[in-house]
């Protein structure tokens, strides 16, 4: 099995202005057995206009709006292939991606390859993301940070072991999905190259900080439940997720969610002794106006101080530059 199928699934709804260029991408690849799958989620603008230009290039299937995951499931249900790669309809796959990565990805088998990638921001900033795991450890603490969909291939029948997508998510998909096939004994290898671009926008649910923090306390919190249940916490996991949910807490205080910070603050002390407080303050001054002023108090002096220092003129001069450098650089891309 030196070329087997890959089914590309694209996910849709209402991406007129980029699903064209996303599948383009998924048909433009150099690795030739390929299965390109589209499916529009219910879309009230353009997008099935777009979609059903390609003819019979692609395969695609349309019906009501159900959600992201419920569409990547249905994509799985029709793919043919042994290997899946899923694409969003605003990313990019570069033409290299299938051809660079399944090779490694049969050498790594049963593992799942991740690749690094590209996020490219609306107004022209590209920042690049390099991936690392050493062993079955740091796979679970990496991936209590978020990896992009479309950075690893799968194999179908891994994605068909954990039931695949959980279809009653609003956001933050794949950070379950990949935490629940750590922990169901996947692994996971890095291939060291940027294969594709995520191209990031400032709207919509993937924008939601509140959300995202807010479904991503409950996942890491199930994630911990079932490793503990399974007796597969080790010391370094145990002080990773502490830190994951002490941070979290940090991030309640600032989008004003007090009782959601405690409630983290909470489950950390009780995963670990030192409540993640190592992970979640960088500074020692900060964990000690923790454990002598509290969590609620702390979190306003360093409101704060950062306040203060952004009033600061060589703050203020940086920040007036750095906006016209973007808006620069968004009339260039319009």
């Amino acid at each position: 099995m030196t070329t087997p199928l890959v089914s590309i699934v694209i996910p849709c709804y209402n991406g007129e202005t980029f699903v064209g260029e996303a599948i383009q991408s998924a048909l433009d690849q150099t690795y030739q057995n390929v299965g390109v799958i589209v499916i529009d989620d219910g879309s009230t603008d353009g997008s099935l206009e777009v979609i059903r230009s390609f003819g019979d290039a692609i395969r695609w299937e349309t019906g009501p709006n159900r959600g992201a995951c419920a569409a990547r499931n249905r994509g799985v249900e029709l793919a043919c292939g042994e290997l899946i790669q899923f694409l969003d309809a605003d990313d990019l796959l570069l033409p290299q991606k299938l051809e660079r990565q399944v090779e490694f990805a049969l050498k790594s088998a049963p593992a799942l390859t991740f690749c690094d990638y590209d996020i490219l921001h609306t107004w022209g900033e590209r920042q690049q993301r390099r991936l690392k795991f050493v062993d079955e450890d740091s796979v679970v603490v990496a991936l209590l940070d978020n990896l992009q969909t479309s950075s690893p291939l799968h194999w179908k029948e891994q994605l068909a072991a954990v039931g695949g997508f959980r279809e009653h998510l609003p956001c933050t998909q794949e950070w379950d999905l990949h935490l629940r096939l750590a922990c169901n004994g996947v692994g996971f290898v890095v291939f060291p190259e940027n294969l594709y671009t995520v191209r990031r926008r400032n709207e919509g649910i993937g924008s939601d900080v509140l959300a995202q923090v807010d479904w991503r306390s409950e996942i890491v919190w199930d994630a911990y439940r079932d490793l503990e249940q399974k007796g597969e916490l080790t010391p370094q996991r145990i002080e990773a997720f502490a830190g994951r949910m002490a941070t979290d807490a940090r991030v309640f205080f600032h989008l004003g969610q007090p009782e959601k910070a405690f409630r983290n603050f909470d489950r950390a002390r009780r995963v670990h002794p030192d409540g993640g407080l190592p992970i979640a303050y960088r500074t020692w001054l900060g964990r000690k106006a923790h454990h002598l002023l509290g969590p609620k108090t702390t979190h306003r002096l360093d409101y704060l101080r950062r306040q203060i220092l952004r009033l600061s003129p060589w703050r203020v001069c940086r920040k007036v530059v750095r906006e016209i450098h973007r808006r620069n650089l968004s009339q260039r891309i319009l």
